[in-house]
């Protein structure tokens, strides 16, 4: 009798512990934040954006990253879904640009708006939630340009390179040498004038 009541008390305490690890599991996993979907679309990468990154409007948490996919409506476009606290002054002059969390690598998403913040709401997109535009960030324009301007530094180089050739050192080694007589020339008459 004392062994079935033993493990009656065993039973007993395994359940309880996991109705407890249920409910501290699911008390954790909430989420009732009260949350705007938008939407922002792109034809450029979106490398190191993660679901569940952070939205930032002007540097403050304001959001995450719910989910990446491709438009259904503009083929090879990426979309990108965010939720955001409806305190979040986002309005139509209202911008995302994709910002690099450090040397992670990471992205997260950063809302700013053009010449102040707009109180007039985004209309809804053609998928449904609103779409912001999404603006490529400097440090990805400069990674678009860079092949531009290696070939504008080889350029420059090859100028250069012509203006300190060998033939053009000697002539600007004589045209010296041509002002340095014609100083002593005129030198020498201010000297016999006198």
């Amino acid at each position: 009798m004392e062994n079935k009541a033993h493990a009656l008390a065993a039973g007993a305490f395994v359940l309880a512990v996991a109705a407890l690890l249920i409910g501290l599991a699911m008390w954790l996993l909430r989420d009732e934040v009260n949350t705007v979907a938008y939407e922002m679309v792109s034809s450029d990468a979106v490398s190191g954006l993660q679901p569940q990154a952070a939205v930032r409007y002007k540097g403050v948490a304001v959001g995450k990253v719910t989910d990446i996919d491709f438009d259904p409506t503009r083929r090879g476009d990426v979309r990108v879904r965010i939720a955001v606290s409806p305190d979040a002054p986002v309005g139509r002059s209202t911008f995302a640009t994709l910002a690099f969390q450090g040397v992670t690598g990471l992205s997260f998403v950063q809302l700013d708006d053009e010449g102040g913040a707009s109180a007039e709401p985004l209309p809804p997109g053609p998928n449904g939630p609103p779409r912001i535009p999404l603006k490529p960030n400097p440090l990805g324009q400069l990674t678009d340009m860079a092949g531009e301007l290696a070939e504008k530094v080889g350029q420059i180089t090859d100028r250069v390179n012509r203006v300190l050739s060998d033939e053009n050192q000697a002539a600007f080694s004589a045209a010296l040498k041509d002002v340095g007589a014609a100083a002593r020339s005129t030198q020498q008459l201010a000297h016999t004038t006198e």
